[in-house]
């Protein structure tokens, strides 16, 4: 009974977040690259993209790649050796929309990597479908799925910053690495989140950050401001 209790404090500690993001400009739809980037980095991403979302990203080869985008294989080589430095170039384009949106000055700590993570989540949506092939196919390329895993780190590491937190030195990339793990185990519900505000993520991302805040001490600090 204690469990259903707080089961359903943490529904309505979600739904709390979640009114008061809707009450935010949310960010835009994630751009596929920057503003003035190459039109390359631009056709290779919405290709590899619309590949993903039609069948197993396992195979999908840069060949394939290139033709969808309507560019030659040697073109497309120049800027993307790999299928990781598509995605990377993808990747950059989430952390720009991330950025873009500005910090968040207001609330907990919880509070504020809640917002971040979820403006994120919410910059995915569109492509949610492509990520999930993409995600199923990962034990089958050890070496993307690593080169993967050092990105978000590394976008991690940014949104430690945005919410206050240092992401320096060892103690910061513990923090980004066990924001990753955080992140990542909130994907599985992400994919499956039909509801147009992404409320089952809200609450799968709540209830994470919640269990995070209670034993990890790093949640309370924030980074000293110098003299």
């Amino acid at each position: 009974m204690a469990r259903r209790a707080r089961g359903r404090r943490g529904a309505s500690e979600a739904g709390r977040r979640g009114a008061k993001r809707s009450r935010r400009a949310r960010p835009k739809a994630a751009g596929l690259s920057a503003e003035g980037a190459g039109s390359t980095e631009q056709a290779a991403v919405e290709a590899a993209l619309a590949l993903a979302e039609r069948g197993p990203w396992s195979r999908v080869t840069l060949g394939d790649i290139a033709a969808e985008a309507g560019l030659s294989l040697a073109a497309l080589m120049q800027e993307f050796p790999s299928r990781s430095a598509i995605l990377g170039a993808f990747q950059r384009g989430i952390d720009r929309t991330v950025l873009e949106a500005g910090e968040v000055g207001e609330g907990s700590v919880r509070d504020r990597l809640f917002e971040l993570l979820m403006r994120r989540l919410e910059a995915l949506k569109p492509h949610r479908k492509a990520l999930a092939s993409i995600a199923v196919a990962a034990p089958q390329d050890p070496l993307g799925a690593l080169c993967g895993w050092s990105r978000l780190v590394q976008s991690m590491g940014t949104t430690l910053t945005l919410a206050g937190l240092s992401a320096e030195g060892l103690p910061g990339l513990i923090r980004a690495k066990a924001l990753a793990m955080i992140y990542g185990s909130v994907l599985p519900a992400f994919w499956r989140d039909e509801s147009a505000d992404l409320s089952r993520t809200m609450a799968a991302l709540d209830g994470r950050l919640q269990r995070i805040e209670a034993v990890m001490s790093w949640c309370q600090s924030r980074p000293r401001t110098a003299t």
